[in-house]
């Protein structure tokens, strides 16, 4: 009987240290990073102007990022995009709400990390129009 209980004793204590120690890191974490794909400015990044900018930037405000427009519209800025170097491109600083940019965009608060990342790897990529 002494045995039983003992056993039943390391059973149960070996049961409470995993469950203890089993959950510590089922933590879901989002992967902002890009897959290093082809990324497609018709597929992946049209959507998120959608999504987000066209509301303020249709037509009367510059730059136009509807479809078939924001394409030429984003590129023709100087500095605004500068294909192969998101880092040295204004639209990351807007994107990014960077301290240093007067003009944050969106201008209530910033896109995801997953949708900034992926424009930034777009342009890293040489900011093509596919």
């Amino acid at each position: 009987m002494k045995k039983t209980i003992r056993v039943i004793g390391v059973v149960a204590s070996f049961i409470l240290i995993l469950s203890l120690t089993s959950c510590y890191y089922d933590e879901v974490i989002e992967n902002t990073n890009p897959p290093n794909l082809d990324i497609s400015y018709t597929i992946d990044i049209q959507p998120i102007w959608n999504q987000f900018c066209v509301a303020c930037h249709p037509t009367l405000e510059q730059p136009d990022l509807t479809e078939g427009n924001s394409y030429n519209a984003l590129i023709s800025i100087s500095g605004g995009i500068i294909p192969g170097n998101a880092e040295g491109s204004e639209l990351m600083e807007m994107l990014r709400h960077d301290p240093n940019n007067p003009n944050p965009m969106p201008p209530s608060s910033p896109m995801s990390a997953t949708n900034i990342n992926l424009i930034e790897a777009w342009i890293n990529q040489g900011a093509l129009n596919n």
